[in-house]
């Protein structure tokens, strides 16, 4: 008798931001490496022309990889599977000694080229469809899909929060910032507006304030963002990630926090984040 393995039914989170420095990246490594330890198998899509997630989990320069298709690959070159882009991720930089692949986490290659998917879009058929078209064959294959958007609201953005079931606004918590997240919420809305029929149905389930700091007297109009965050959205504020010289530092290592500083404030904050969005470590 043939056994047939049911597919998953991944939760797809986007990260997001309309500027870049936000968080985001670190974000979207941080938390998928903690869901991976606690046995959930999780992708982490790399939409962001810095490419920032896959240089911390281990691969410096994707595009200079002779024979690997990058997500760039997968959006412009017909035929392209996102399968073809996919690699382990890694606790290290690729090719040096004591470098491993992380359980359960994997990464579609970002690639530089990335800023030029705006203007490739613009002119595509189907293009607020990009992401999901590329999604929807391997995500059965997840638990968990986090991807990392670049810092804006354009297309790519678009095409991400379509194939998305949430979003995670990762911001500092500055008054400028804050007053941001109204366009995030403005274009969320107007996503599920626009697209419904498509199948689009993202919610903004988490507030992500990162690079908080410790104290008062290191930023008192931060620690009143802080406030005005709790305010504003309520629930929907994870719990906060503190700044921290561990996240720059992990990231010129191409490591992720729980392989650089295991029992750091920085990697516990990321626990409780994922604790904040529900999760639960797997049996």
């Amino acid at each position: 008798m043939t056994v047939v393995q049911a597919e998953r039914i991944p939760r797809i989170i986007s990260m997001t931001n309309q500027v870049g420095g936000s968080g985001k990246s670190t974000s979207a490594v941080n938390l998928g490496a903690q869901l991976a330890a606690w046995g959930y198998k999780v992708l982490i899509v790399d939409g962001d022309d810095q490419a920032d997630a896959s240089v911390a989990l281990g691969y410096m320069n994707p595009d200079a990889l002779a024979g690997q298709k990058t997500i760039y690959h997968c959006l412009t070159e017909k035929g392209t599977k996102l399968q073809e882009a996919i690699v382990p991720a890694l606790a290290g930089p690729l090719g040096a000694d004591g470098t491993k692949t992380i359980d359960n986490l994997y990464l579609v290659l970002g690639s530089g080229e990335m800023e030029n998917a705006e203007q490739y879009l613009t002119t595509a058929m189907a293009r607020e469809l990009w992401l999901k078209k590329l999604l929807d064959p391997v995500k059965g294959d997840y638990d968990v899909i986090l991807i990392d958007c670049p810092g804006s609201l354009g297309l790519v953005v678009i095409g991400a929060i379509l194939a998305s079931d949430e979003v995670v606004a990762c911001v500092k918590p500055g008054f400028k910032e804050l007053r941001g997240l109204t366009r995030i919420e403005q274009k969320i809305e107007l996503v599920k507006e626009e697209y419904g029929e498509f199948g689009a149905h993202a919610e903004l389930t988490g507030v992500l304030l990162v690079d908080v700091p410790m104290h008062r007297s290191q930023g008192a109009v931060w620690d009143d963002g802080k406030k005005m965050a709790k305010e504003s959205y309520g629930d929907l504020c994870l719990p906060p990630v503190r700044r921290s010289p561990r996240i720059p530092e992990s990231y010129a290592h191409q490591k992720a926090l729980l392989y650089f500083d295991r029992a750091g404030d920085a990697t516990a904050d990321y626990l409780a984040v994922a604790k904040g969005l529900g999760f639960k470590r797997q049996k």
